[in-house]
């Protein structure tokens, strides 16, 4: 579907159309695609499912266009309020007349009047881009961190709704998760250690890396095979409350490695979230945890894994690299 928005006059005096392709809109998928075919592969992909079916989420990519010919773009993906926001491009020859700044406003009021909860993005610290990001409201996730985020209250207010109910249920990775898991993984709570399957430690958004665990989960559903990657979510409001994946090592061939990461209110339900998983064949299957993490800790030594090994100071916490964490390996026989 697409939806019409106010024209928009570059800094050339040029008179544009500005609107919102809806997806799935085959009408537009094409022209749309083609406008961020420069995007990797993964991304491709990510845009032809958003583009061209219906994943029960909303993705709004909001465009600058002459007679339906799209020259800049911005698009939210979100679930229930809560969004990630990227593929910020405009063509090379038309970069420059202020279409970023122009098309930003108009993503922002449209995000609140539709009851915009909470947008989430990723932009080099300090850059051109993150000065505007933060001209239209975003605020770092921490000092120096590029990770960015949106409040339509506050962040306290959000966390608090957000996260407030505790009925949980249990599910394979969907599309829903890919937006609802990054205040989870980008909130102020403890561990810095996340995920080293999408390696990500600190406050980190979930963007990017979730998309390959997204289309591993499709294909190995379509082959009939159990998953990989399952979701601890809060009926009430969507959250991703707990995640826990298994991949391979990101060093060492033949070995998998087992993450799982959880809200502080949802720890206890740790272990009935990994023992859903189906477990590939390995050598190996190893964890990591910071050092000293109780709740996380009792989780893996439920689950039969056994701390080996631990590296001093061998994580930053923040993105300042204010302060370094210990980080213990679990190995679990198999």
């Amino acid at each position: 579907m697409y939806r019409e928005l106010e024209p928009v006059t570059l800094k050339n005096g040029e008179r544009v159309e500005a609107g919102v392709v809806v997806g799935p809109d085959l009408d537009w998928a094409d022209r749309v695609e083609g406008l961020l075919s420069h995007k990797g592969e993964i991304w491709l992909w990510g845009n032809e499912m958003t583009l061209r079916h219906d994943l029960g989420i909303d993705a709004l990519f909001y465009i600058l266009h002459r007679d339906g010919v799209p020259f800049a773009n911005m698009m939210n993906i979100e679930y229930r309020g809560v969004g990630l926001y990227g593929h910020v491009y405009t063509e090379p020859e038309d970069r420059r007349q202020g279409a970023a700044s122009a098309l930003m406003p108009m993503l922002m009021e449209d995000f609140r009047a539709r009851g915009g909860k909470a947008l989430f993005l990723g932009t080099g610290y300090d850059s051109h881009p993150y000065h505007l990001y933060a001209e239209n409201g975003f605020v770092g996730l921490e000092p120096k961190s590029g990770q960015m985020a949106y409040y339509a209250e506050s962040e306290e207010a959000f966390y608090s709704e957000y996260f407030c109910h505790l009925a949980t249920e249990t599910s394979r990775l969907g599309w829903a998760h890919w937006p609802a898991s990054i205040p989870l993984f980008a909130g102020d709570f403890k561990g810095t250690i996340r995920s080293t399957v999408m390696r990500l430690t600190g406050k980190a958004s979930t963007e990017g890396p979730m998309i390959p665990l997204e289309r591993d989960e499709i294909e190995k559903q379509e082959k009939g095979e159990g998953p990989r990657s399952v979701v601890l979510s809060l009926p009430e409001t969507g959250a991703v409350a707990g995640l826990a994946t298994c991949g391979p090592h990101p060093l060492w061939s033949g070995a998998c490695t087992l993450d799982i990461y959880c809200h502080p209110d949802h720890w206890r339900q740790g272990f009935e979230l990994l023992s859903t998983i189906e477990i590939p064949p390995a050598e190996r299957l190893l964890a990591y945890c910071d050092s000293g993490f109780q709740e996380k800790e009792e989780v893996l030594s439920e689950a039969g894994f056994k701390p080996i090994a631990t590296y001093k100071n061998r994580v930053a916490a923040d993105r300042a690299r204010t302060r370094f964490v210990d980080v213990r390996e679990w190995e679990k026989v198999i």
